[in-house]
């Protein structure tokens, strides 16, 4: 929870320049969306073009409707949306949801969370990655000016106990230009879960 709590005061006071955030460049990782296979890395990752990153933000991006409880075992929707500021057209936009929840009176994650996000292409839900140096490809070819609106779900285990947590969200962007940077600003986002209702006795006979 240190990097955790570092990184939301960080999110707080920084706003012009997170990139320094997150804790690897792109080129390490990999994305999450299967996509059609092809000899080009680029065709398959927007972010294997870029040639340079730069601080400044083409992208706002923030999660729209994040749940403030999660019952456990149950589903609940959300929206990460990106919208293009610039004056450039984007190749592709990239998004990591990092979510962590403990249990009430400790400060370690202990709650199991799942989060996926809806590909629209291939009409599935795929898993968003676990880890801030990862990202799923949730957009491509975003014009000037232009919105994406990307469907995501999270869950707590259905035996979770009471406790909290909170989400940060992450978005980045791919120019077409060859040029990729990081989304304005870094947004916190709390919640608590609450236990399932526990399963309908059977009735007397």
């Amino acid at each position: 929870m240190n990097i955790r709590r570092t990184l939301a005061i960080l999110a707080a006071t920084t706003v012009a320049a997170p990139a320094v955030l997150i804790a690897a460049p792109a080129a390490v990782a990999r994305p999450v969306a299967a996509t059609p296979a092809a000899t080009d890395p680029a065709a398959t990752d927007p972010f294997a073009s870029c040639t340079s990153w730069t601080q400044t933000a083409r992208t706002t991006s923030e999660l729209v409707g994040f749940p403030t409880k999660l019952v456990a075992g149950t589903w609940s929707t959300f929206t990460f949306r990106t919208v293009n500021i610039s004056a450039s057209p984007l190749k592709g936009v990239g998004a990591t949801v990092d979510a962590a929840a403990w249990e009430e009176g400790t400060r370690s994650p202990s709650i199991k969370l799942t989060t996926q996000w809806y590909d629209r292409a291939a009409k599935k839900w795929r898993p968003m990655p676990g880890r801030l140096t990862e990202y799923a490809v949730i957009t491509r070819t975003l014009k000037p000016g232009a919105r994406s609106d990307v469907k995501m779900r999270v869950r707590a285990d259905r035996a979770a106990k009471a406790g909290d947590g909170d989400t940060f969200e992450y978005g980045r962007y791919a120019g077409k230009d060859g040029v990729c940077g990081y989304a304005q600003a870094i947004h916190e986002y709390r919640f608590v879960v609450e236990p399932a209702a526990p399963a309908p006795k059977p009735a007397a006979r």
